[in-house]
């Protein structure tokens, strides 16, 4: 796992981002807070050529695949 998703104060430093970036308020229902489960796997991407930092879903079947880029990649940038 990544060390900066281990992070509280990265955590907290991503969630004043999507926050602000969303107009200074997110409300999760308690639907959607019932619909996530310890299955459900996000990525987070760094992509050098625009500086910008991707959190996306990642589906279990391309568990396999992200594991594959990042052995691949050790040296770069990219964090899972």
């Amino acid at each position: 796992m990544s060390k900066y998703l281990q992070d509280p104060e990265y955590l907290f430093s991503l969630l004043t981002i999507l926050v602000k970036k969303n107009g200074g308020k997110i409300t999760l229902t308690e639907e959607e807070i019932k619909n996530v489960s310890k299955g459900d796997l996000i990525g987070m991407y760094f992509e050098p050529k625009t500086g910008n930092l991707i959190l996306k879903e990642v589906h279990p079947e391309d568990m396999l695949q992200a594991k594959a880029l990042i052995n691949d990649k050790i040296d770069e940038t990219y964090d899972n």
